[in-house]
């Protein structure tokens, strides 16, 4: 029979339970507010609640010790010892997602965490030794998900069976010899120049605080999660400079963008009045460009999209596009307009010309061109000396 033990008031209470014929002492994560034997805490009773559950889960012979305690001391020393090609996969997936917990972001620890839990559904009577290229085979032709979906359990699938092999559980990884589902990349399918203008001029007339997230994703090909992420410190009005180097993933502020840890870019002509304007909403009264109506950071981008963008759009008659096509919408302009594909490149955060190439290749023909999005116009020396011409009427500040 397991027991609790208290150490002391607000210390750490310690998990007791017999485990393969030995009493195991384990740190719980709840502290006793006491410091009693007979305390009933909050923290007590989950306590209390979890010792339970473990020995339900002993009798049942379905306890995973790395589960609930995977820093413990016996899980470390036994960790190689219980590793065998007879293991079940759920088990030995998991083994592998506690092990590159701490060397990859939140967001896609979480992604890893979820493709885990679909596949262990599926492979959880299977042993490691017993999976075969057929039964992924299979699998794939089963699941209802989508292709793109389905790539990405592949990869984690695969990932897992490398670390097998590197373990001596497995002489090869079954899924080499897995044909992949072909996923379709993301159609380019950018706004014309004259939508761009729709768009912004829309959103300027019925949500004025908000204009800088589009302004933004169309004259700087930034993301949105980029966008809503992008604080007043960031931007470098003096050297016309932006500095992205955090997004909104998972519902998370994370503090390095998709692609690297930061990026810097240059403030071009028609975005610089977009910029001034939103001042009157939300510099000096937040460090965020963008808030939410109750003056906090947005942590989701699926709200910039019901709220804003398909009203927008409908009441325009417009098509719908997803909020990325911005990004291909920059990207587009600007090949149009021969700007230079290295300053492109740099500008969306790409590390090669590469994905420019693969997705845009055939508006691309020549190197050179005109210089930092001078597209709107017949006279780039206008943008020198009156950037405001950028905009083909000037944004008015609210009074």
């Amino acid at each position: 029979m397991g027991s609790i033990r208290r150490r002391g008031k607000k210390a750490r209470l310690e998990i007791i339970f017999m485990f393969q014929g030995i009493r195991r002492y384990e740190q719980s994560l709840y502290y006793c507010e006491t410091g009693k034997d007979t305390c009933k805490c909050q923290d007590c009773r989950s306590a209390s609640a979890l010792l339970s559950e473990i020995e339900r889960k002993i009798a049942e012979k379905t306890f995973k010790y790395e589960t609930y305690f995977p820093d413990s001391k016996y899980v470390r020393e036994n960790q190689q010892l219980h590793l065998n090609s007879d293991m079940f996969f759920d088990t030995y997936a998991e083994l592998w997602l506690s092990s590159i917990e701490s060397s990859v972001a939140y967001s896609t620890y979480k992604t890893y965490s979820t493709a885990v839990s679909k596949l262990s559904s599926y492979f959880s009577r299977f042993k490691l030794s017993e999976i075969k290229p057929s039964h992924i085979q299979q699998y794939i032709s089963n699941s209802e998900l989508s292709a793109k979906t389905i790539a990405n359990y592949l990869g984690v699938f695969h990932s897992i069976f490398e670390s097998a092999v590197r373990d001596d559980l497995l002489s090869k990884n079954p899924c080499k010899h897995v044909k992949k589902p072909r996923v379709q990349t993301e159609k380019v399918d950018p706004f014309s120049i004259e939508e761009v203008s729709m768009i912004l001029d829309w959103m300027r007339q019925h949500h004025p605080h908000m204009t800088i997230i589009f302004a933004l994703g169309f004259y700087t090909g930034m993301r949105v999660g980029e966008a809503i992420a992008l604080k007043w410190s960031d931007i470098d009005f003096k050297h016309h400079k932006i500095i992205v180097q955090r997004t909104i993933t998972k519902n998370r502020i994370k503090e390095s963008t998709k692609t690297a840890d930061y990026r810097v870019i240059d403030i071009i002509p028609m975005l610089d009045e977009y910029l001034h304007f939103q001042k009157q909403y939300t510099f000096m009264k937040s460090e965020w460009v963008t808030v939410t109506s109750y003056g906090e950071p947005f942590t989701k981008t699926q709200n910039i999209t019901e709220d804003y963008f398909k009203p927008c759009l409908k009441a325009l008659g417009l098509r719908y596009r997803i909020l990325n096509q911005m990004r291909h919408s920059f990207a587009c302009m600007m090949l149009d307009a021969r700007e230079e594909i290295n300053w492109i490149k740099n500008m969306l955060g790409h590390s090669s010309l590469q994905m420019l190439f693969r997705k845009y290749g055939n508006r691309i023909n020549r190197n050179d061109g005109t210089r930092k999005g001078l597209l709107f116009s017949a006279n780039c020396d206008e943008f020198v000396t009156n950037k405001k011409a950028a905009l083909g009427k000037p944004l008015q500040s609210n009074p």
